[in-house]
């Protein structure tokens, strides 16, 4: 892997709660647990763009790669959509490379200090800082910890307009990402394999606790995403709309 220089480090923002660059997303989400502090490298313009999160085992299968590259693929085709992952081996590096390539945008969430972050290798081809945004909530030079990485999935739902799964355990990051996300009441998506073996038993689980089936279109063998764009402009007209009494109410007086 590529260690950024010094001269690379030293063009990260620190950006605090009470900065107009932090996310507003991310207050309205967390709330009170939102980070005090974000460190970010790369293109701040992301964050104004509607975002898809991934999330999946490191260990993930042929086919859970495979889902992931065609769903991060179509997800770059959009243009005005970023992918989010969190730069794990598995799932978040398909989900990142593949968005790349396809000439896509994409955010990396970190689960160390920025300082720590390394340019993997089978990404150098197809590295554009332009379409990249690195975000870390700890100090630059805070090392990778697993509470972190729980840390960090969490900061993951909230810059997300919504969630997809690949693969999740009964157990273990994945799972508890998928029901936070359902808890938030934000929109999670999960894949529905032909066979739900013990490997993906996690997804069943999700699945009946009311997640939504991303199943794949027999007429061009992919991935069926129309669901998971109508959620984000739902969201985007629900946003948009002026609140009874508010300036933008035309009903309110001024």
């Amino acid at each position: 892997m590529t260690n950024f220089n010094s001269k690379a480090n030293s063009e990260y923002i620190k950006v605090d709660l009470g900065s107009e660059k932090y996310p507003k997303r991310i207050k309205t989400v967390m709330g009170s647990k939102a980070p005090k502090t974000l460190y970010m490298l790369g293109n701040l313009e992301l964050l104004n763009l509607d975002g898809i999160g991934f999330c999946g085992s490191r260990k993930a299968s042929i086919k859970g790669l495979k889902v992931t590259e065609d769903c991060a693929t179509q997800i770059a085709e959009q243009k005005t959509i970023t992918v989010i992952s969190g730069n794990a081996a598995g799932v978040d590096f398909e989900a990142h490379y593949n968005s790349l390539k396809s000439g896509g945008k994409t955010i990396f969430v970190i689960p160390e200090g920025i300082n720590h972050f390394r340019i993997k290798k089978e990404l150098k081809d197809v590295w554009d800082l332009a379409r990249i945004l690195i975000i870390s909530q700890f100090e630059p030079d805070e090392p990778w910890k697993i509470y972190r990485a729980m840390m960090r999935n969490q900061l993951i739902i909230a810059l997300s307009r919504a969630m997809i799964v690949i693969e999740a355990g009964e157990t273990g990051g994945t799972m508890n990402t998928g029901k936070q996300t359902l808890k938030h009441k934000l929109p999670l998506f999960v894949v529905q394999y032909e066979n739900m073996s013990t490997d993906v038993l996690g997804n069943k689980i999700l699945l009946d606790m009311g997640a939504t089936k991303l199943i794949k279109n027999k007429q061009t063998n992919k991935a069926s995403l129309a669901k998971v764009f109508a959620k984000i402009q739902e969201q985007e007209v629900i946003t948009k709309k002026p609140q009874q009494g508010s300036l933008l109410d035309p009903a309110s007086k001024p």
